[in-house]
């Protein structure tokens, strides 16, 4: 769009206001690309003022209009670099500049909004929401400006579509206090607490967009069956049906047909012993229809921490886990299994499936599906027997299952890690950040971030996180950025 010289747009007649309109990032801001803004929802035809800044304000208006009383959420520090364009017929308007490859303005922020010109009586009339645009290289990260309201660590998120005209903001449940992840502001904003606080709980979507979290280990550190969903409509967490039985550290997944199954896991944590000496092998199913718990046939084994996938065939895989075989109560046996079983809904039955290449435990949150339906199992937690268990390390093994075939491909990362996150971009590469390697008691927490391309099957390093991160959580998003918050209360931004 062409923008006019702000002395030419001053000149137009006077239009009333009718309140305010959205203003979007298209693009990421990635360094040496063009950045793009857009405005939606605001009066037709109308001339209107894009305003940048290095400072968030607020600018009092009647600084240069006495008859207004409101504030901007800009400062005027780059006044210079304001411009002035027209709404289109439907109320929309874009916004684009050219951004420099300059190493030198890495990491920069920028906080923007809009004003249309000529309210009923003042100066400025509709005003937009404030908006910030984060600056970096291409495969580089860097800092965010704002703290989180609380740390993210080992939290769970659900996109809230609701908020900000579907604008790409998201809901961190953390267990206790949580927050949202604003797509516009890039910081976060008080969000509900669940009615139960916990730890080693699951969440998962819903068909519906809501979030159903289950069990886990509340205030008082005793492993619950309660459950409880999210609505992105409502803005507020409800009871749900609590589970048949208490279990934490299990896995849960969204079936085909909606319905979520739950599996694994143990009902005693008070310690890494009690939660060996407790896992559990049983298997429940939820119909959110019904808000009923029904039982499902147990696995093989007794496994904490294993991963449950949705196959693209309707299938359910139950992968891995800390596998423990009890003799008369005690554990006798404990290892991180390479395992897998299939399970078939029309016929509610297990089938063995083919073995991994790696034993591994603590990936539910470390897989990711591709774009042609396999399966990328990436890192985990590696037990090798009873006697060694205080001595489990993070691995490097990443496998691939495919459903088509029924077999796995090994392929293998260049650093361990356990506690990263696995983001599949809109291309089909996927993205692996952070994570911790090394014996799991004195783990070492990396900024490593790895690409791997599925048409190769192959691993590269790309440059690493401005920090390094365990049990954080990522989001991609609408810009095609990528957001990693927390385990503490910061926050970085990747640009692609």
């Amino acid at each position: 769009m062409r923008h006019l010289p702000l002395v030419v747009a001053l000149s137009a007649p006077f239009l009333p206001a009718q309140g305010t309109f959205d203003f979007d990032r298209v693009t990421s801001g990635t360094l040496g690309t063009t950045l793009t803004l857009q405005a939606r929802n605001a009066l037709p035809n109308v001339p209107w003022l894009t305003m940048v800044s290095g400072t968030t304000g607020p600018t009092p208006i009647a600084l240069i209009d006495p008859a207004d009383t409101r504030v901007l959420s800009v400062g005027i520090d780059l006044l210079s670099l304001w411009a002035v364009g027209t709404m289109s017929p439907t109320g929309t308007g874009s916004f684009s500049a050219a951004l420099p490859n300059d190493p030198a303005v890495q990491g920069a922020v920028l906080y923007w909004q809009g004003a249309t010109l000529f309210g009923a009586g003042t100066l400025l009339g509709q005003i937009s929401n404030p908006l910030t645009t984060h600056h970096t290289l291409v495969n580089t990260s860097a800092l965010l400006p704002g703290a989180l309201l609380a740390p993210a660590a080992a939290a769970a998120v659900l996109a809230t579509p609701n908020r900000n005209a579907g604008g790409g903001d998201f809901l961190v449940i953390n267990g206790g206090t949580n927050q949202f992840f604003s797509f516009r502001t890039l910081g976060a904003e008080a969000a509900p607490a669940l009615n139960t606080a916990r730890a080693l709980f699951t969440t998962v979507r819903l068909n519906d967009g809501r979030m159903l979290v289950t069990g886990g280990v509340n205030a008082l550190g005793a492993v619950t069956s309660s459950c409880e969903i999210y609505n992105p409509a409502t803005n507020a967490f409800t009871p749900a049906a609590n589970m048949n039985n208490i279990r934490a550290g299990h896995a849960a997944v969204t079936m085909a047909d909606g319905r979520v199954m739950v599996a694994g896991g143990t009902n005693n944590y008070t310690d890494l012993t009690a939660a060996i000496t407790n896992a559990i092998n049983t298997v429940e199913i939820y119909n959110p229809a019904t808000n009923t718990w029904a039982n499902a046939p147990a696995l093989g084994g007794r496994r904490v921490v294993p991963a449950l996938t949705l196959l693209n065939n309707g299938r359910i895989m139950v992968s891995g886990g800390v596998e423990v075989t009890l003799l008369l109560g005690i554990p006798i046996s404990v290892t991180s299994t390479n395992k897998t079983q299939l399970y078939t809904p029309s016929t509610n039955s297990w089938a063995t499936g083919p073995n991994m290449p790696s034993g591994r435990a603590y990936h539910q949150e470390n897989q990711v599906t591709l774009a042609d339906g396999r399966v990328l199992m990436t890192g985990g937690v590696f037990v090798p027997d009873l006697l060694n268990a205080l001595n489990a390390t993070s691995i490097a093994a990443a496998d691939i299952y495919n459903p088509t075939t029924n077999t796995w491909q090994a392929t293998t990362m260049s650093r361990q890690r356990t506690g990263h996150t696995v983001t599949r971009l809109p291309n089909g590469n996927v993205i692996v950040c952070g994570g911790a390697e090394g014996v799991v008691q004195t783990q070492i927490v990396i900024n490593a971030v790895a690409r791997f391309s599925p048409a190769t099957n192959s691993w590269t390093d790309l440059p690493t996180l401005a920090e390094p991160r365990a049990t954080h959580v990522a989001r991609l998003l609408p810009d095609n950025s990528l957001v990693l918050l927390g385990p503490g209360v910061t926050s970085e931004l990747i640009h692609f």
